[in-house]
């Protein structure tokens, strides 16, 4: 293994795709990351528990294939080719994962044939560059990548969130960055949504459970086309959105409530609002259904957290025990939706 050690090389300039268009695939979707060798192929779900759309994480590196993985691409190597100089590079949120080969030879790989089942893959280009051999790969989504190494090849496997966690949940939190949303006696909408979705990020964490993925882990600025880029990549399962109400009429107005998209959510989304109100002593204001609500996922919720005009609620909602609680319910009752197939 040790030959390998230096393998892979984190890139940190952006790859512009090559100018030689070599063929297109038909496909589904990617992943992104810094490579890192592997002894073993074991993905235990940490790579996914808090990922965001600019947030790097990690694929792997492994020594050797068995029959049973289904691959995407096949690229065969040239013999002697330097293996602890390639460099691969992801980049999710544009959705493109980039090979750089060292080769001398640079007709090798216009008359060697590219092999795999093309699963993921929307197109690839390539390009003879530096004494490189470098393929870009676009992906229509989001995958979970591994590279397998053999002296002869190297092999892409794309595996999906979907296919690898048996879910996938988009946790939002709300506004950020300079958008603080609505605020009051000292307490902004921005970190109560972020210090609830941090609460379920532990959990997850903690549980060892993948497929959670977050519109932000920190106070930035997140534009809705990049909320709607994540839900695109990834199809989730559920989509929770996390706001706080104000009122400017009355400032006694208190309770938590949510909004679904899917009247058949309705029914889930009044145990998880119920839940919360227990939980944390709150009024349960009820569910609401609003079919315009979001049109870019099925099962989508906005939970209202309570009213931050509200001087008593607006503390408690701000209090970091209160997140750990709220993040604590709406983490169970996603893994319950996860034990029942819904």
């Amino acid at each position: 293994m040790k030959r390998y050690g230096l393998l892979i090389a984190t890139i940190t300039a952006f790859m512009v795709c090559m100018p030689v268009m070599l063929f297109f695939f038909s496909g589904n979707d990617v992943f992104a990351g810094n490579m890192k060798l592997e002894d073993v192929y074991a993905v235990d779900g940490n790579d996914a528990v808090k990922m965001t759309l600019d947030a790097e994480s990690n694929a792997s590196v492994v020594e050797g294939i068995t029959p049973d993985v289904e691959v995407s691409l096949g690229i065969p190597l040239k013999p002697g080719t330097e293996i602890d100089k390639i460099n691969v590079y992801e980049d999710k949120a544009s959705s493109i994962i980039s090979i750089s080969i060292p080769t001398e030879d640079r007709n090798f790989y216009y008359k060697k044939e590219l092999t795999g089942s093309q699963k993921g893959i929307a197109s690839l280009v390539y390009d003879y560059t530096d004494d490189h051999a470098v393929f870009d790969i676009t992906t229509a989504g989001y995958y979970i990548s591994t590279v397998h190494l053999t002296q002869e090849e190297l092999y892409l496997e794309l595996t999906s969130a979907k296919e690898l966690y048996g879910h996938v949940f988009v946790i939002d939190a709300s506004h950020g960055g300079d958008d603080a949303g609505d605020s009051a006696y000292g307490v902004e909408e921005k970190d109560v949504a972020l210090n609830i979705a941090a609460a379920v990020a532990d959990n997850a964490a903690k549980n060892n459970t993948g497929g959670f993925y977050f519109t932000r882990n920190d106070d930035t600025t997140v534009s809705e086309e990049d909320r709607e880029r994540l839900i695109s990549l990834l199809s989730p399962d559920h989509y929770i959105s996390l706001h706080v109400n104000a009122d400017g009429n009355t400032r006694i107005t208190n309770g938590i409530s949510a909004v679904v998209n899917d009247p058949d959510d309705r029914a889930g989304a009044e145990r998880l609002i119920m839940a919360i109100a227990s939980g944390t002593g709150q009024t349960y204001l009820g569910v609401k259904t609003d079919e315009n609500l979001d049109q870019n996922t099925r099962h989508s919720i906005y939970i209202y957290m309570g009213y931050i005009t509200n001087k008593a609620e607006a503390l408690k909602i701000g209090n970091p025990q209160y997140a750990a609680e709220v993040g604590d319910i709406i983490y169970s009752w996603l893994m319950d939706l996860e034990a029942a197939g819904k």
